[in-house]
Order: C-alpha cells, then sequence, then structure tokens
C-alpha cells in the first residue's frame, strides 16, 4: 500500500511583529493579484507568516510577498496599526514616499485603479501605513472616494468646560448645521442608509446620516430646535436604561421629538467597559445575553413611541463587539449596526460594522467639510 501525504501551506501568526528587509525590488500581492511594489533597501513590519510568503499591510489591508526576497531585520517593528479613515482609488502608479516632500525616497509604488485606505490629508500628500511606517501619496496620484457620512455627536453643551471629547458647543453645532443646509445636504434615516448600502435603494449625492449617542438630554433640548428649523432628520441611539435620569432624555421628551429623530438602540444595560480585560459588555457576554438585552431597549423604544415602526438599528458601545454579538443582532431583530471606527460608508460594506465621523469641538468647518467627503 502507498501512503500519500498532501502538504498544505499553513500560515501562522509571527511571533510576535518582526521586521524584514527588502533584499531585491518585490511585487506585492492581494488575492486579486499585484497590487503594489516594494524597492529594495526598504523595511517592513511582519505581521504573519506561510512557507512561502510574509504578510504586512498598506493602509489597513493585509498584503503578502515572497519570503525569498527579504531577510529578517534587526529593525524594532513599526505599528502595522493606523486609522485609515479616507478611501481612495489610484489615479496612476502612485509612488509611496518616505517624507512628505517633492524630492522625497520613494520607498514603494501601488498599481494604478487600486483601492486605497489613507490618513486624512496633510498638505499636498495623504499619509499611508505601509509595513509599519507611514509613506506618503500625492493627493494628485489619487481620487478620493466620497462615500455617505454618518456623523456622530454625543452631549450638546452651552458652554464647555474641560476637555471632554463627547461635549460639543451649541455654537459649533448650529455652525454645522448651517453648513449643511446652505450646502445642500440631505439627512437621511438609518432605512435609507441600509437599503443603499445593501445596492437595493438610492440616495442623493449629498446625504448625511446625523447620530447622537448615549441619550443625553441635550438632544431634545437644545439639538432638536436647530434640527426642527432646518428641516433636518437624526437618529439617536438610546441606552434605554438611562431613560428619565438626570441628564438624560424622559419619556415625554422622546415622544415629543421623533417627529425629527429616529430613536434606536444603543443597548439597555450593557453600556459598560472592563477595564481589568480592555473588553466591553458586548465582547464578553454570551449571545443569549446580549439579544435579550437589546431586545428590551428595542420594547422599550417601541413602547414609548406607541408607533408600528420598529427598532431595526444599533450603535455599539465604544464600537466594540464580538461573533456573540452579531448572532445576537439576528435573534433582535436589528439589521443594520455601527461602529466608531473613522470613515465613510459604501456600498458593499459589512452592513453590521459601519463607520461613523466623530464630530469634536477643536473641529474647524473646514475639516468638518472634508469629513462629509471622505478627505
Amino acid at each position: 500500500m502507498l501512503l500519500f501525504i498532501l502538504v498544505v501551506p499553513t500560515i501562522a501568526e509571527a511571533s510576535g511583529t518582526k521586521a524584514v528587509h527588502i533584499t531585491e525590488t518585490t511585487p506585492v500581492f492581494k488575492e486579486t493579484g499585484k497590487v503594489a511594489v516594494f524597492l529594495k533597501g526598504t523595511s517592513h513590519t511582519v505581521i504573519k507568516e506561510s512557507d512561502k510568503y510574509y504578510y504586512t499591510a498598506i493602509g489597513g489591508e493585509e498584503v503578502k510577498f515572497s519570503k525569498q526576497r527579504a531577510t529578517l531585520s534587526q529593525e524594532s517593528p513599526g505599528n502595522w496599526k493606523a486609522v485609515h479613515p479616507v478611501r481612495a482609488k489610484t489615479t496612476s502608479v502612485a509612488s509611496i514616499l518616505e517624507k512628505p516632500a517633492v524630492k522625497a525616497k520613494t520607498i514603494g509604488t501601488i498599481q494604478k485603479n487600486e483601492t486605497v485606505h489613507l490618513q486624512r490629508i496633510k498638505g499636498n500628500y495623504y499619509p499611508i501605513n505601509v509595513g509599519g511606517k507611514t509613506g506618503y501619496i500625492r493627493k494628485d496620484q489619487v481620487q478620493i472616494e466620497t462615500g455617505i457620512p454618518v456623523l456622530m455627536y454625543h452631549d450638546i453643551v452651552e458652554r464647555k468646560v474641560g476637555n471632554n471629547v463627547s461635549e460639543l458647543e451649541l455654537k459649533k453645532f448650529k455652525e454645522q448645521m448651517a453648513y449643511l443646509k446652505k450646502n445642500g445636504w440631505t439627512t437621511i434615516t438609518p432605512a435609507q442608509l441600509e437599503r443603499w448600502v445593501q445596492k437595493k435603494g438610492k440616495l442623493p449625492a449629498k446625504s448625511v446620516l446625523i447620530t447622537f449617542d448615549d441619550g443625553y438630554a441635550s438632544t431634545v433640548e437644545l439639538a432638536y430646535p436647530v434640527l426642527k428649523e432646518y428641516g433636518f432628520q437624526a437618529t439617536s441611539f438610546l441606552i434605554t436604561s438611562r431613560i428619565n435620569r438626570p441628564g438624560m432624555v424622559t419619556e415625554e421628551g422622546i415622544r415629543n421629538t421623533a417627529d425629527v429623530y429616529s430613536y434606536q438602540n444603543h443597548t439597555h444595560g450593557f453600556h459598560m467597559f472592563n477595564t481589568m480585560t480592555n473588553l466591553s459588555i458586548l465582547q464578553s457576554e454570551s449571545r443569549f445575553a446580549i439579544a435579550a438585552d437589546l431586545q428590551e431597549a428595542n420594547d422599550t423604544i417601541e413602547a414609548l413611541l406607541e408607533t408600528d415602526t420598529s427598532v431595526y438599528a444599533l450603535a455599539y458601545p465604544y464600537g466594540k463587539y464580538s461573533t456573540e454579538t452579531l448572532q445576537a443582532l439576528e435573534d433582535s431583530h436589528i439589521s443594520i449596526a455601527f461602529t466608531i471606527n473613522e470613515g465613510n460608508v459604501f456600498q458593499g460594506d459589512p452592513i453590521h460594522a459601519l463607520n461613523r465621523q466623530r464630530v469634536h469641538s477643536q473641529m474647524t468647518i473646514q475639516e468638518f467639510a472634508n469629513k462629509l467627503i471622505g478627505k
């Protein structure tokens, strides 16, 4: 009897991240084919490896290159994780520069017509994390893909005291809403966004989803009159166990503002974070416990509004979730869910892990405008 053994290449997580040195200019691949080139003499952080390939990241996207064209380096591995809120497509073979300067050294290239995820523009250059280091791409080598912005607010205050990032001055909120109105933006609901993401419906070119997290009283007392004045819609994600508490929305306030707000789910009692484990409750509880909490929030909101409208959207507390959470969404009839990951939303995005754009008080009106169009 002959015994045949099939040897299958394995992919192993690198024992901690490590750096490699490129000994020969090498093509870089995704599953779809060649997407970039690393130049000889450059170094990159490796996040895992197989028999034939080293794996690293360009703009948060996993890529691979031949192990035969690299050797282990004594350099310290870089940070391959970074925020990339800007999505663009290369209009030519784009040079990745070592510095944001005209005469900067080129450390690699990205193929034409590739989708790339970038950091926010600085001058004439977009930063991009390349194998653990920050590279730069000229703005004239990419075309920004705008997508749909989902703005994330929390508490609106008359006057800001301290550095609470969840607070935004009313004056700045009014300025931002005036900008939206003046520049022809249309506010939408999560249901409209859901249909668009799944390619089942169309939206106006300048569509924006305005969201508030937690259910602060200011959404009714301060934000509502501004939204009403401009004829805008917004979505308020409620922590339903906190309704009627000091500083939070009341049952009456919810009912009286349902003409502007779509009231949705931000959990009932599971908006908590364990600093010892660095996990939110939605990351540590079982599917059934999470589903029960989400259903209680749904039932509370639906009973308050006394309409036939069902709660269908969720904002994850702290933007965190688990496989158990995703299963619980189906149990509790949640069809669309939002993280706090920066960036706009695009058709085909994971419907249970949509990006949002955080609005903060240090933001200028130009920075606000840039976020709207994905820059």
